[in-house]
């Protein structure tokens, strides 16, 4: 049960947070997500709502809550690039289907419990979400609210404008998919811990304009610090990729959980395995500007059944709503 309720925690806090942008304030935030200034600051304990800074997550949303046929559902609000979480009583077994995309519940006890990812280019709108659950089904409509994501362009050598342009990408790519098992043990134990003691350069979403070449959105969080320095583990998990890639650099990745996983590239040095078990916040690297890189960072990526995820709510607190 101390399981189900640490995933359940952790699904509420993905999708009811918000990451405050530069320059924005809570009077825009309230009236993106539908609510008021005073009830964020209600849910936040902000004394003064002219204070926020930007990279401070807020707490934005309640948890929606329905009656079904043999039990009942909650799921949190899904978010452009966020993920969201479904919990449900009353039934054995079941999955979810929303956005093309099939998703498995896990039976935790008497629950059911799961974590669906919505892509950072999917337009904000109303979508289908569809329960299969002990073979029946269960049709509703959510309501997928905007990232709010910023621009930047990326001025770009000719050396990195080829690479670009190799041919492997695609291949590189479907690689990291995969290495992410869709099965297995939960390893998550709590909220992220901080890869490094740096600052964020570039968050999730972010749509970029890569040199003259196309313009597409950034994938994960970039965090600035020296070169060398010690890269850690944000949650325990086991090391199901390390190696060096062409675009990604010397690269690692670490399985979480089902379909969860975390990826850390433009390493200097990797130092973990394949098939190694790690704890929060073990080294696993150094960080370097190798492969695809302007400048010494890293680039921490969370993929959620292979489609990328902001990892900023993962460093959030679990609080219930």
């Amino acid at each position: 049960m101390r399981l189900f309720a640490l995933v359940l925690l952790l699904s509420f806090a993905l999708a009811q947070t918000h990451v405050v942008a530069p320059g924005e304030t809570l009077f825009a935030i309230a009236k993106r997500y539908g609510t008021t200034v005073e009830e964020l600051a209600r849910l936040n304990g902000l004394k003064d709502p002219s204070r926020i800074r930007a990279g401070q997550v807020l707490r934005v949303r309640p948890v929606a809550e329905m009656s079904l046929p043999k039990g009942r559902l909650w799921y949190t609000h899904p978010v452009q690039g966020r993920a969201f979480g479904l919990r449900v009583e009353g039934y054995g077994g079941g999955e979810a289907f929303f956005l093309e995309g099939r998703y498995p519940l896990f039976r935790e006890g008497e629950r059911l419990w799961g974590l669906v990812p919505v892509g950072a280019l999917v337009e904000p709108g109303a979508y289908p979400l569809r329960l299969l659950l002990d073979g029946a089904e269960v049709n509703l409509t959510l309501q997928v609210a905007p990232g709010g994501y910023a621009k930047e362009v990326l001025a770009l050598s000719q050396d990195l404008e080829a690479l670009l342009k190799d041919p492997g990408l695609k291949a590189e790519r479907e690689k990291v998919v995969a290495a992410c098992p869709k099965e297995g043990p939960l390893r998550l134990q709590g909220p992220f811990v901080k890869p490094l003691e740096g600052r964020i350069t570039s968050a999730f979403g972010t749509r970029r304009q890569y040199g003259t070449l196309f313009t597409s959105y950034h994938e994960g969080l970039d965090f600035a610090a020296p070169l060398k320095t010690p890269v850690r583990a944000v949650a325990k998990g086991r090391v199901v990729l390390s190696e060096r890639l062409r675009v990604r650099g010397e690269a690692v990745i670490l399985a979480h959980g089902p379909g969860l996983c975390t990826g850390y590239w433009h390493l200097a040095e990797r130092r973990v395995r394949v098939g190694e078990e790690v704890q929060a916040g073990r080294g696993i690297g150094l960080l370097g500007s190798t492969g695809l890189s302007t400048g010494p960072h890293l680039h921490l990526e969370v993929r959620l059944f292979g489609v990328p995820v902001d990892p900023a709510p993962f460093f959030a607190g679990l609080p219930l709503p």
